[in-house]
């Protein structure tokens, strides 16, 4: 040892004990830090508690964040940064989307199905998840070229094993989420490998700081704090006050009715024989009427609560079922449904929705499609009508039903009632048929839900599918049966 070194190993002994702990700069280590929890975040999602939405927003900004730290090194981390960023918008994006109606709409215009084996999903889905991982993988394939770069540039061998790896399994990602593979035997393995990859990447950092290579500083005018706060109020905001402004339908178009449309025809006479309930029969005109010519039989169930109104949103329901002659299938049977709120029940609520499954059993039968009209007074006693646009659609089970969406009046003088219309005709009519079918209402009770859903959104989905803070469902069953003149029995079911 020689004279200076002697000195400074003496004097290295009264240094301040502050500077004698100090360790050395490791400038790598916060941006690959935020980098691999990010991706962290943006991959591992968990449901429950808003965390599917909450984690990926905050994985999204942190690998932002970390590459736009490097982003002054290469041209690859500028793109990785740019393409986080592209990220982040994308997420941001799909969160808005989701808290309105603009969702469904989009999905309606793009149309189609993918099918994969858990079952078909939206075209529309399917190219929301596609953007979103090409983007991803394009951060992380920037990453790894950015790294290889660095190494290079401090005179080493590229030691870029687990960032190349990070990008093979994202890579594999795009290709299970299409064909839909599910399973800890699939999904688990590769799972376990990702997460080792990330403790790899994490380990690079130590790498390039012990090769001595300074990052250039790159000046923010933000901290990441604040910039990750910001973030969030405003996915926040998107989930919690778009909803509010979307809680209800708009009204639809209904038309004052100031004459009367109801006359006296035999037909009423001969219904009213039948058994017709004659409160509903006062609410039909001479064109609803005119669906049960030729009528021959005639079945009523359901209820009427005088007592009402009902607190939990939900109707009372009537229907009934009328065999008529018909000179093509020899006789069919048209189907009525009567839905009455009493005043005050669910008046001006949120949203309305009606799911008619006319064949439960799967009967050979010919269907029409469901046909319906609301219709109520206002204070000052004028009648109203409004026609209920029912369209086809399978439910969760692959059974078709019709479905429709409504708001309630929200000014209204005695009950408001819905007429719902639909026939059946046997495809053999010298036999007796089981006819089973499901009418199933939904109300829904809060003004907060997201993500956006209408009424029938939620029917298709499954009665207990939707929990029960957020909507209010009723379904009502019944037995009829298709039998032609003669053997119809109204007591047989």
């Amino acid at each position: 040892m020689d004279e200076f070194d002697r000195l400074l190993y003496v004097g290295s002994a009264q240094l301040p004990p502050e500077l004698a702990k100090l360790e050395p700069p490791c400038p790598w280590k916060k941006p690959v830090g935020l980098i691999c929890w990010g991706l962290a975040l943006i991959t591992i999602t968990i449901n429950g508690f808003g965390l599917n939405l909450i984690l990926p927003a905050v994985g999204a900004v942190l690998l932002w964040l970390g590459l736009g730290a490097l982003r002054r090194e290469n041209g690859a981390f500028r793109f990785a940064c740019g393409c986080a960023g592209l990220y982040a918008a994308l997420r941001l994006a799909v969160v808005l989307l989701q808290a309105t109606p603009l969702d469904g709409r989009l999905e309606e215009l793009v149309g189609g199905e993918w099918n994969t084996t858990t079952g078909a999903v939206p075209v529309y889905n399917v190219l929301w998840t596609v953007a979103l991982q090409l983007t991803l993988i394009l951060v992380v394939g920037g990453l790894w070229q950015g790294l290889k770069g660095v190494f290079r540039r401090a005179g080493q061998k590229p030691r870029t094993t687990a960032a190349g790896g990070v990008v093979i399994v994202e890579t594999l990602l795009l290709p299970m989420a299409l064909i839909g593979l599910e399973g800890w035997l699939l999904v688990g393995p590769l799972l376990i490998l990702w997460i080792c990859l990330l403790v790899g990447l994490r380990k690079v950092s130590r790498s390039l700081d012990q090769a001595g290579y300074v990052l250039k500083a790159v000046p923010s005018r933000m901290s990441g704090r604040v910039v990750l706060a910001v973030w969030l109020a405003l996915h926040l905001l998107a989930v919690g006050v778009l909803p509010l402004i979307f809680a209800r339908l708009p009204d639809g178009e209904h038309t004052p009715e100031y004459g009367s449309d109801v006359g006296d025809s035999p037909l009423r006479g001969e219904l009213l024989e039948l058994g017709f309930p004659e409160d509903i029969l006062g609410g039909l005109d001479d064109n609803e009427l005119a669906r049960f010519e030729g009528a021959y039989g005639l079945k009523k169930e359901g209820y009427h609560d005088p007592a009402g109104p009902h607190t939990d949103g939900m109707p009372s329901v009537i229907t009934v079922e009328v065999p008529v002659r018909d000179e093509r299938y020899g006789f069919r049977c048209v189907y009525l449904a009567h839905l009455r709120w009493n005043p005050g029940e669910a008046s001006g609520g949120y949203m309305e929705g009606i799911q008619v499954a006319q064949d439960i059993q799967g009967v050979t039968v010919h269907t029409t499609r469901v046909e319906g009209v609301l219709k109520w007074r206002d204070s000052a006693g004028t009648a109203y009508t409004m026609p209920l646009d029912f369209r086809f659609e399978a439910d969760g089970a692959g059974r078709p039903c019709c479905y429709t969406d409504f708001a309630l009046p929200e000014e209204v003088d005695g009950p408001t009632e819905a007429f719902l219309f639909w026939e059946a005709a046997p495809s053999l009519p010298e036999t007796v048929s089981l006819y089973n079918y499901t009418v199933t209402i939904a109300h829904k009770r809060s003004s907060w839900q997201y993500p956006y859903a209408l009424p029938s959104d939620i029917l298709a989905a499954g009665f207990y599918s939707a929990p029960s803070w957020q909507w209010r469902m009723y379904q009502w069953g019944s037995e009829g049966q298709l039998a032609p003149e003669g053997l119809y029995n109204p007591r047989k079911y």
